[in-house]
């Protein structure tokens, strides 16, 4: 119904036009709720603002949502000048607009959402009415143009720190496909180096390229190639880290021939050490015998779990009434890395319900008996296989080094599998092709990784040659080779020599440095054998205390390795031992190795840095936003990481957990791929919706 109005100009009209009539409208109720439609005095049709009373065009919506979200001063509360706002610190708080927009990118980045996340009128109300009035509204287009910004501007960052970087740079690599049927490749490009000055270690993820397919080396030289010369590390890259494909290796090689690396190259490249002991255990996995056990178990497993809903739901009640543990099925899958012991570790874990209801099943006639004795082998196989889950851990990590943990966790596996080799029949069968794998990989040491090992003061060069000798044994591999063993220690020797001799020429004599004389240390104390890394402690401080020292050489190198580090450490400092706070106290004592030190200690031992990149990838390029641009992809990844980077938080996440997700679907989905992810949320809102009295009828 129209009313009339007064001829009386209103505020934001034209001093030749008054307000005739107030008009009414059927028009977006929500929005026109906040103006009047007035029918001005030269018959147009205005749209007033109720709050601040000026006028606007009537026939677009859109013009009227701005001007609420973003131009209305009396709806923003704009404070007059000089008015100031209380903080909750109790100190004076300015609202800026510019400060919102920033940290709502980053957070959209960083927690993986879509641009439009806050492109949503109602969010804009309830800041702008409930939070802060001042607040505009963010479209995404801004968004997204912002984040743009950011990484551009970290890019360069990163160009300018990497120009003036003194020292040597590890990059690992690997490529993802893309999810949802879509056809697009990515190589990743990950950046690992030490900071000379606080020594702490660092990573980015520089490069998310789209790499089209086939995959072969000359695609993936050539993106690197581009990626080293834009980021300007041409002389900074020190190693390379790949998984074992071959298209790999041959890209290394021509940027080898290019960049022409030092010692000819002999550190340049080095393979995934975390997929090799995945191909190795799978190897082990896959021979009849385990296979028939396995398949006994997952039966046994399906009989709770995937007859029916309702057995399921009872197995839980049966959980909560007993206060007892209740974890489901852990599938195993062949490349999800330790699956098949976290299957088993998760069913050990909760054995006694699992045992009491299957045998309640069978004595009603709806399982096949499970026997006794297959819960004993269980156990056996996961403490065989925790050794190799232990070193996939290990060698994953992100803010210390890993490539001197390589030589320690051969070791332990190796011992492990000398150990368990002739247990009974199954591990007979077992652990052989397991062997032959882990020779096959390993018959020729990479030196990168027994020159940093050696950098690791408690192995030393005696402990490297010490831990040799041990694998040699354990793998059996003199028996093919009699002088294996000493072959693999003359070209560690050789190797770590002429990176000396390199460093000793671009860093210049160091014969004016003292040595500093080594302290005494207790003897180790006795130790269980159930802890692999004290079974490594006392090994070497065996050794070492048989090792005859003779005059410490003069040379910085020899005083080095001339020196027992090892004799002053208990084995709770060397099971926690600081490898890089170490040098960074030693760096005035041992320049030449330090600066060593800081390079090959980069080097990575597996290419999870860039694996776990694919993880928040998979929830970016997701089934909602198949249509984002390979620029934005790239930017999404990169600058999360680099945000990540600046909290130290680059090992943390929660989106992915590769043991702990526990996925309720058939088995044979899950080895084909076909099942669909299932999110923790909807585990734990599947467990709270089932827990409630066990009902024994099944």
């Amino acid at each position: 119904m129209a009313s009339d109005s007064t001829s009386v100009p209103q505020p934001g009209a034209s001093s030749q036009h008054t307000v005739v009539k107030i008009l009414a409208t059927t028009r977006e109720k929500e929005l026109w709720s906040k103006f009047d439609l007035c029918e001005m005095s030269n018959g147009e049709q205005k749209a007033r603002c109720k709050a601040c009373g000026g006028f606007l065009k009537a026939n677009s919506n859109t013009t009227l949502r701005s001007h609420i979200a973003r131009y209305c001063k009396t709806l923003k509360g704009v404070p007059a000048q000089g008015q100031t706002t209380i903080g909750s610190d109790g100190g004076i708080w300015d609202f800026s607009t510019n400060m919102v927009r920033e940290r709502m990118g980053k957070f959209v980045i960083q927690e993986g959402l879509p641009f439009d996340f806050f492109d949503n009128p109602r969010l804009t109300r309830l800041i702008q009415e409930t939070l802060q009035p001042r607040y505009t509204h963010v479209s995404r287009n801004t968004l997204r143009r912002d984040c743009l910004g950011y990484w551009q501007q970290a890019k360069s960052d990163l160009i300018n720190l990497f120009e003036n970087l003194t020292t040597g740079v590890n990059l690992t690599s690997d490529i993802w496909s893309a999810p949802h049927n879509l056809p697009e490749s990515y190589l990743c490009v990950t950046a690992h180096w030490i900071d000379p000055k606080s020594w702490l270690m660092m990573k980015r993820v520089i490069a998310f390229e789209l790499c089209g397919y086939p995959h072969s080396g000359a695609k993936i030289y050539k993106i690197l190639d581009i990626v080293i010369r834009t980021f300007k590390i041409e002389n900074k890259i020190f190693s390379m880290s790949f998984d074992n494909a071959s298209n790999n290796t041959t890209a290394v090689e021509k940027l080898r021939v290019k960049y022409k690396p030092i010692c000819d190259g002999v550190f340049y490249h080095s393979r995934c050490v975390a997929h090799i002991i995945n191909l190795v255990v799978q190897d082990g996995l896959h021979v009849e015998q385990v296979d028939d056990f396995k398949t006994s178990f997952k039966n046994m497993l399906r009989d709770i779990f995937k007859v029916s809903r309702k057995r399921y739901t009872n197995y839980r009640r049966l959980c909560h009434d007993t206060n007892s543990l209740c974890l489901g099925p852990n599938w195993d899958v062949p490349n999800r890395w330790n699956s098949t012991w976290g299957m088993f570790n998760s069913a050990l874990r909760q054995r006694d319900t699992l045992h009491v209801f299957h045998n309640h099943l069978v004595e009603r006639g709806r399982a096949i008996p499970y026997p006794v004795e297959g819960w004993e082998c269980i156990k056996d196989v996961t403490e065989f296989l925790k050794v190799f889950k232990d070193a996939t851990t290990f060698l994953s990590g992100v803010y210390y080094p890993t490539s001197p943990l390589v030589l320690n966790q051969l070791f332990l596996m190796a011992n492990k599998l000398n150990e368990f080799q002739t247990k009974n029949e199954m591990f007979i069968a077992m652990v052989a092709p397991m062997l032959a794998k882990f020779k096959k990989y390993f018959a020729e040491l990479p030196p990168v990784f027994t020159c940093a090992a050696a950098f690791n003061p408690c192995l030393n060069v005696p402990g490297v040659e010490t831990l040799i000798d041990e694998i040699t044994s354990d793998l059996g591999l003199a028996i093919d080779d009699p002088t294996f063993s000493q072959k693999t220690k003359d070209i560690f020797h050789k190797s770590l020599q002429n990176m000396f001799d390199v460093y000793l020429s671009k860093y210049g004599s160091t014969s004016n440095i003292h040595a500093s004389s080594s302290g005494s240390g207790s003897g180790s104390s006795s130790s269980s054998r159930r802890n692999p890394m004290l079974n490594l402690y006392n090994t070497l401080r065996n050794e070492n205390t048989k090792r005859q020292r003779g005059n410490t050489p003069s040379s910085e190198l020899g005083r080095y390795s001339g020196t027992d580090f090892l004799s002053t450490m208990t084995p709770e400092e060397f099971e926690s031992f600081d490898l890089l706070a170490w040098w960074k106290r030693k760096e005035t004592e041992f320049p030449i190795l330090s600066a060593m030190a800081r390079d090959l200690l980069t080097v990575q031992a597996s290419t999870v840095a860039s694996e776990s990149a694919f993880s928040f990838s998979g929830r970016v390029l997701s089934v909602r936003r198949t249509r984002l641009t390979p620029t934005a992809l790239e930017m999404c990844i990169c600058l999360k990481d680099h945000l990540d980077a600046a909290e130290r938080i680059q090992d943390k996440t929660n989106l992915e957990d590769e043991i702990s997700i526990e996925v309720v679907v058939h088995d044979e989905e899950v080895q084909s791929g076909t099942s669909p992810p299932v999110s923790d949320e909807e585990l734990a809102y599947d467990l709270a919706s089932r827990i409630g009295n066990y009902d024994s009828s099944d």
